[in-house]
């Protein structure tokens, strides 16, 4: 079955390739004379050739009205009438922010959840990220046992 199908593709492709390539002038071999080397050669027809695409731009004169071209030449600094709006979007927490079940809930989530099995094998890094609020302004006591 196997072997069937790769010879139907093998000459599928060779009846694609024999398609693409030209037949041989049969008009040249019924003109030359048996007795002598054929003085005639056959011409290749031109090809037209193609203008290459052209992507410059110019002169934007051309394009734009006198008063138009002034007008976008004296636009005042864009620097100056710049506004910055910056926010916070609220987004869902991604999975493996998550924290990961333990005990029996592991097991149940490792059948569960195949894909995120591994997670169950690594420690979890959501115990050691700082909690989200206001950083601690009193910094903790350092003991010491000399001056």
């Amino acid at each position: 079955m196997k072997t069937g199908f790769a010879w139907g593709v093998t000459l599928m492709l060779c009846a694609a390739v024999e398609a693409d390539e030209p037949a041989p002038s049969q008009t040249a071999k019924e003109q030359a004379p048996l007795s002598g080397p054929a003085t005639t050669t056959p011409q290749r027809s031109a090809a037209p050739k193609s203008k290459t695409l052209d992507l410059r731009i110019g002169d934007v004169r051309k394009y734009m009205m006198p008063n138009e071209y002034r007008a976008a030449m004296n636009v005042p600094d864009a620097d100056k009438t710049t506004v910055i709006v910056q926010g916070e979007r609220k987004v869902a927490p991604l999975q493996s922010e998550l924290p990961q079940p333990v005990a029996l809930g592991a097991v149940y989530s490792l059948f569960r959840h195949p894909t995120t099995a591994w997670r169950l094998f690594v420690p979890d890094m959501s115990a050691y990220a700082p909690q989200p609020g206001p950083p601690d302004v009193v910094p903790p006591r350092e003991f010491r046992w000399g001056p």
